[in-house]
């Protein structure tokens, strides 16, 4: 499986650094979705938020090490990709039957027309990256999306 350049698929206008913690997943999932909209990634809103609440009655999307990584499939998704959020602090994530603290969020807007394996692509080169402390750090000290995208290409 190839694995997919991350920095082609984490969108600047997506990535939001030192955001007051949320109160919950549905408050998180609420401000992501909207964001993507706002950019015109995805024409509505709610229905990438079903999309998503649909993805977490198959599993788990809370990984540990205070990561989450939701994802929807919908035809509303206009321009796939990844949305980042760091929190501040870190908040209660109930995924699955499991919860965690997350503080690290991957949010994957995926389109229907998109061939079956990329989102599976996507999440196994996150999944790499994930297993490394340096790109943990990273993800806590990149000041700006430029220096997010500098440091996962230099990893």
């Amino acid at each position: 499986m190839n694995s997919v350049d991350l920095s082609e698929v984490l969108l600047d206008e997506m990535v939001i650094l030192d955001r007051e913690p949320f109160k919950d997943k549905d408050d998180m999932f609420n401000v992501m979705t909207r964001q993507f909209e706002t950019a015109g990634l995805v024409s509505d809103a709610g229905a990438f938020k079903k999309a998503l609440e649909f993805r977490e009655t198959l599993g788990p999307t809370y990984m540990g090490n205070m990561i989450a990584i939701p994802h929807g499939k919908c035809k509303e998704v206009l321009t796939p990709g990844i949305g980042f959020c760091r929190c501040r602090e870190p908040f209660i994530y109930e995924s699955g039957g499991e919860s965690g603290e997350v503080k690290y969020i991957f949010v994957l807007a995926i389109s229907e027309n998109q061939e079956n394996d990329y989102h599976l692509r996507v999440l196994a080169t996150l999944a790499g990256f994930l297993a490394h402390d340096e790109f943990l750090a990273l993800l806590e000290k990149a000041e700006s999306y430029d220096e997010l995208i500098k440091g996962i290409k230099e990893l």
